[in-house]
């Protein structure tokens, strides 16, 4: 008789056990389904996507390796010539280039701001913000500097836009020539 009541005790907390799993699990999983609510609210507020943050605002624009061919646009600036600074030795030089604008066509700014129209009135201001980083090197150092010259280009230039769908700037043309 005590080994069936002692079955009969362990059944009932068995039982009891279940049934206190299954109401912590059902508590549980309406605090996290609160939770994702919240949190898919938040990210959408701040315009980012639920697959990664590959949003398309200027404060969170995608990397430039994971933009296919597909999804750019290029736009280019031909015949520039930039007075550079002069040597230590006093010698004077020019650069003659041609400036590749890379734009993220997915980003949400670039049906507004990436269009032909848009960068050929912004033209002169790109080609200011080319001189005026370009004319801080000189002939001896310019083709040394090239990346960060077009890191810095193109970092200006999305300020100026105030956004990122142009992720990469590249010349296309790069000629420093001795006066």
């Amino acid at each position: 008789m005590k080994r069936n009541m002692l079955a009969i005790i362990i059944l009932a907390l068995l039982i009891i056990n279940t049934v206190l799993t299954g109401i912590v699990m059902l508590s549980v999983m309406q605090t996290n389904q609160k939770t994702a609510t919240v949190i898919s609210d938040i990210a959408s507020a701040l315009e980012l996507e639920a697959g990664g943050g590959a949003g398309t605002s200027a404060g969170f624009a995608r990397q430039a390796s994971d933009i296919t061919a597909a999804d750019t646009a290029n736009y280019e600036i031909t015949d520039i010539q930039i007075s550079l600074s002069k040597t230590e030795s006093g010698q004077s030089a020019i650069l003659r280039c041609s400036l590749n604008i890379s734009m993220d066509t997915v980003n949400s700014d670039y049906a507004t701001l990436g269009s032909s129209e848009s960068l050929a009135g912004a033209t002169s201001k790109i080609k200011s913000i080319v001189n005026e980083v370009v004319s801080q090197y000189n002939f001896d150092n310019v083709s040394d500097n090239q990346a960060a010259i077009e890191r810095e280009i193109l970092d200006k230039v999305q300020d100026y836009f105030g956004s990122a769908f142009i992720y990469d700037i590249s010349f296309s043309s790069f000629l420093p020539v001795k006066m």
